[in-house]
């Protein structure tokens, strides 16, 4: 099959779930035989246009990395033109692609690459599937505004014009209104987000990797670390989270908390919210709100040196970043947006609260660092190893693909 993907992000090392998404998935593909094109957004401006990557060929649209603290593009309407720019040269490059020979499937992820699809598909009659990675904009706490308007409006119009939709989870499905009771909507799994890329450490270099990260942040011996990493966003838990940390400190409990990410490229808001919480709450030396992502060699370095890593989020589309320290080991609290099947709470892989309550977060993470179940690190690495290859995304994307093609 020859397959071009147009994505808002590309290899290497890209920012955001879409982009390791993408990263995982063509490393599993490599083995399949299958020649794809990768239409992509990155951040790296040293790299060639065309450049090879674990046999695939990347065309490559610089952006500016969209966490930077520089400029990003900073404005909505910088931003529109970069996507703008995207779908043009990833329309242009499909087109152009099946002149020379053929192009059996054009994948289109997310919707704000779905103006290439619908060029892809109703000017250029090409087969197009379309990968709804989120169902965030048609939330009511994310689905307010003219952007979120237009996110429902391009996901609805592609989502008619595609010959495969495709969603990660069953959840998902359930979010967006107009994909539930659809025959042709396949859920396929991903894999374990950048697990790949961090070999989980034996016990002496988890006790280094525990005296190192601690002392980053100056703790004392026998102080539980707790380690949260994503966007700073109220369906993230994180409010809720800052919180439960001063109901444990209050009962008793000895840890510290931090916390990884950043708020939205263009708005900070949140962020000095929850830097404004912990100070209301006397934590400032106990939570950690550093303001950045970690890069792939630092969040492994703290998952691995976590007492328990914690995600509580209220929705989440898939949930690489908990699968991540889980398959490092960590023992990992997760919150009720995560897919049970996704991350194995029935299977007792992770701890799933059922609401983001602060003190029901309180009461799972006192559990995990008291080591009431010590075999709970040992058990989330298993399920992860067993449910979430790459390989196996990678397989089962293909089978739905070449369905498609000869439907």
């Amino acid at each position: 099959m020859r397959i071009v993907m147009i994505s808002t992000g590309s290899p290497p090392d890209p920012f955001g779930g879409i982009g390791t998404y993408i990263e995982g998935l063509l490393g599993g593909l490599a083995s399949h035989g299958a020649e794809i094109h990768l239409v992509g957004a990155s951040r790296h401006r040293d790299l060639p246009r065309v450049y090879p990557y674990r046999g695939t060929t990347v065309r490559r649209v610089p952006v500016t990395a969209p966490w930077a603290r520089t400029p990003l593009p900073r404005s909505r309407l910088g931003m529109m033109a970069a996507v703008a720019r995207l779908n043009v040269v990833g329309a242009w490059y499909a087109r152009r692609l099946h002149a020379r020979g053929g192009v059996d499937l054009v994948a289109v992820h997310d919707w704000m690459c779905a103006p290439a699809g619908l060029i892809c598909a109703v000017l250029f009659r090409m087969p197009v599937c379309y990968h709804v990675h989120s169902a965030e904009i048609f939330r009511g706490d994310r689905g307010r505004g003219w952007v979120s308007a237009l996110g429902r409006a391009l996901n609805r119009a592609l989502s008619r014009r595609a010959r495969l939709v495709m969603a990660p989870s069953k959840g998902t499905v359930s979010e967006v209104p107009h994909l539930a009771g659809r025959a042709d909507v396949a859920v396929v799994s991903h894999g374990a987000g950048k697990a790949w890329r961090m070999d989980c450490p034996d016990d002496a270099e988890r006790a280094a990797l525990r005296d190192k990260v601690r002392q980053l942040y100056g703790l004392p011996d026998g102080r539980r670390l707790l380690v949260y990493a994503g966007r700073y966003a109220p369906q993230k838990g994180v409010a809720e989270l800052i919180d439960a940390v001063r109901l444990m400190l209050d009962d008793g409990a000895d840890a510290s908390l931090v916390m990884a990410g950043t708020g939205w490229p263009d708005d900070v808001s949140f962020e000095n919210r929850l830097r404004a919480r912990v100070a209301d709450l006397e934590l400032g030396e106990r939570v950690h709100v550093i303001g950045r992502y970690l890069d792939t060699d630092e969040l492994r370095e703290h998952f691995a040196a976590a007492d328990a890593c914690v995600f509580p989020s209220a929705y989440e589309p898939f949930g690489f970043v908990a699968l991540e320290a889980m398959a490092l080991g960590a023992r990992t609290v997760v919150g009720p947006g995560f897919d049970p099947g996704v991350v194995g709470s029935a299977e007792g892989a992770s701890l799933r609260t059922a609401t983001t309550d602060p003190a029901e977060l309180a009461d799972a993470l006192t559990q995990v660092i008291g080591d009431v179940d010590p075999r709970l690190g040992e058990r989330a690495r298993g399920y992860v190893l067993d449910r979430h290859t790459w390989d196996a995304a990678a397989s089962r994307t293909l089978e739905a693909y070449a369905a498609a093609v000869h439907r």
